[in-house]
């Protein structure tokens, strides 16, 4: 078995194809978004505790109503499946 290599000398010529100098490295956390100056802030939104109390059980209220989605969903499909099941048994 014999290996392809190759058998001509290169020889650089000092022509430059594509100047590469100012790309810079990717990185490894990926692109993160530019920060935006300070005069473009976004002004500060103060609660009440009333305020960030309910804002909190709001969010729990439609984590619980997805989670109780998922959980019916899932029942009926395990539900479909043994009724699939045992009629293929009997």
């Amino acid at each position: 078995m014999t290996s392809k290599r190759r058998t001509d000398d290169f020889e650089d010529d000092g022509r430059v194809i594509a100047d590469m100098s100012a790309v810079e490295r990717p990185s490894l956390v990926g692109h993160l978004p530019e920060r935006r100056p300070k005069e473009r802030r976004r002004p500060k939104v103060e609660l009440t505790t009333k305020e960030r109390v309910w804002a909190a059980l709001g969010a729990l209220k439609a984590g619980l109503a997805i989670g109780c989605i998922y959980v019916v969903v899932l029942g009926l499909a395990i539900a479909v499946l043994l009724g699939i099941w045992t009629f293929l048994q009997g």
